[in-house]
């Protein structure tokens, strides 16, 4: 199963399995979506993290930590 890298609203990074992108009639909702950090452990707001500016080590631990289920 492929896991998405996200980053939260607080900067911290993740991996969820599935990032799906939501439709609400022909209007994008948006790229973020409504998830618990693993880190903070709040609901929080997130999006898929840009891999090209991220180190190997930073995607290594983002993809060991993984959000609980997107609620959105």
């Amino acid at each position: 199963m492929e896991r998405t890298v996200v980053r939260c609203a607080e900067g911290h990074l993740f991996s969820t399995a599935s990032f799906p992108m939501q439709n609400l009639r022909p209007a994008r909702i948006g790229p973020g979506r409504l998830m618990r950090c693993p880190q903070c452990a709040r609901l929080r707001s997130a999006v898929p993290a840009d891999l090209a500016v991220l180190s190997t080590e930073q995607i290594t631990q983002a993809l060991r930590r993984e959000a609980v289920a997107p609620l959105a």
